[in-house]
């Protein structure tokens, strides 16, 4: 047993490492006296994960266009991913529902925890969570090349991300991808959150259901880059794409309304904020979250979410009866900081609507419950004295014997 190690059974002379547990070594080039493998250096405890460095730094130059062209050539091995790669070839006539990548930066605060996952609880199940903090995303204005990577990685075409500065302490991006590019973000800053939990009726509503979105606001039409917001917002919280609803599907209610912020809009340190929109619903106020830095001077404009319960009785009420609204949150206020809209034409390409062919429904085909075709075929009058038979050889032979008998 070498001196100074610890390890049962070793024999191995001139060992000075206790308790070595010989991780990291790739056991090549190893130069150690008293070693019989050859090939193990382990002076510099680095030098086991250089290799990999090495590689990192290869597949880092190898441009992105040969890997693509490298991935073309493979095949799928599933009847499900032959589906996703022809579609992906000769592209989707109809959308579907679009799945949203949430994401953080290198730097959050648990306000901004709590806000992002109270807003995938609202688009779930079509999405792709990655609550954990990303080192690499630091400057995430600069890095929105990499978040449009993820996205197509995870087959997402919308992206929500979040990141906390020492001057800009709570921030959110909203972003857009159209046919694997970037097609357009806004940078929210946050100025109130009111976390779902703190209401009590957020238990009643089904987790999955598709809400009535209601955006409103002169603020939605003063010019283009207010108009692409309102279009982002609605995409982003109306869920799955449906054909058609009914009354008992129904259960959420989504407000969006910007106004004019009368005065310099300053959270302080209890949750109050200085306009007279704070002051609704007493029996949750208080809860909100200490923002410093974000103040607003006038003539900004603040937007504002609310979700309300909608229940079975509101559709039996008649035009002139005023229902009323249960909140069940979250509930927060944002306004819009920078935003990089997208170009015309790439908009309009991304909002055509193909003209497919439409299937020539005929009266002899039935689909059945269980979306089988169903066949009616016409088959003419057989005559009987033309049916063929089948004749066996012993038949034949029988009347040979009979007709020489005979």
């Amino acid at each position: 047993m070498g001196y100074g190690c610890d390890r049962s059974g070793c024999d191995r002379s001139g060992c000075d490492r206790s308790g070595c547990d010989r991780s990291g070594c790739d056991r090549s080039g190893c130069d150690r006296s008293g070693s019989d493998r050859s090939g193990c250096d382990r002076s510099n405890p680095i030098q086991g994960n250089r290799n990999n460095v090495q590689v990192l730094g290869a597949m880092e130059e190898e441009n992105k266009e040969e890997i693509t062209e490298r991935l073309q050539d493979v095949k799928a091995k599933t009847r499900k991913g032959n589906i996703i790669l022809k579609k992906r070839e000769e592209g989707e006539h109809q959308e579907s529902s679009k799945n949203c990548l949430f994401i953080c930066g290198n730097r959050r605060t648990d306000t901004l925890k709590n806000f992002m996952q109270d807003i995938y609880m609202l688009q779930k199940p079509f999405t792709c969570y990655m609550p954990k903090i990303h080192q690499n995303l630091v400057n995430i204005e600069d890095k929105i090349e990499t978040i449009v990577d993820i996205c197509i990685h995870n087959s997402c075409s919308l992206f929500f991300t979040i990141s906390s500065t020492k001057k800009k302490p709570s921030r959110f991006i909203i972003g857009r991808l159209y046919n694997n590019k970037i097609l357009d973000y806004y940078i929210f800053s946050l100025l109130s959150f009111i976390p779902m939990n703190m209401f009590p009726l957020s238990k009643e509503i089904l987790l999955g259901t598709k809400p009535i979105v209601l955006i409103q606001g002169s603020y939605f039409e003063q010019n283009e880059v207010t108009k692409y917001i309102r279009n982002v917002l609605f995409d982003m919280f109306k869920h799955k794409n449906v054909e058609t609803l009914t009354k008992e599907s129904i259960q959420r209610l989504v407000v969006i309304t910007a106004y004019e912020a009368r005065v310099s809009t300053v959270m302080r340190g209890n949750g109050e904020k200085g306009s007279s929109d704070a002051g609704q619903n007493g029996e949750v106020n208080g809860h909100e979250n200490n923002f410093r830095g974000n103040s607003l001077g006038k003539g900004s404009y603040v937007m504002s979410f609310r979700q309300y319960l909608v229940k079975k009785e509101m559709f039996k009420l008649t035009e002139k009866e005023i229902p009323t609204l249960d909140e069940i949150g979250p509930r927060f206020e944002f306004t819009l900081e920078d935003s990089k809209i997208p170009e015309y034409a790439l908009f309009q390409e991304a909002i055509k609507k193909v003209d497919v062919e439409k299937k020539v429904k005929s009266n002899k085909v039935k689909v059945d419950e269980f979306g089988h075709n169903i066949k009616r075929v016409y088959v003419q009058k057989q005559n009987f004295r033309k049916l063929h038979t089948k004749h066996s050889k012993l038949m034949k032979k029988s009347k040979k014997l009979s007709g020489g008998d005979g």
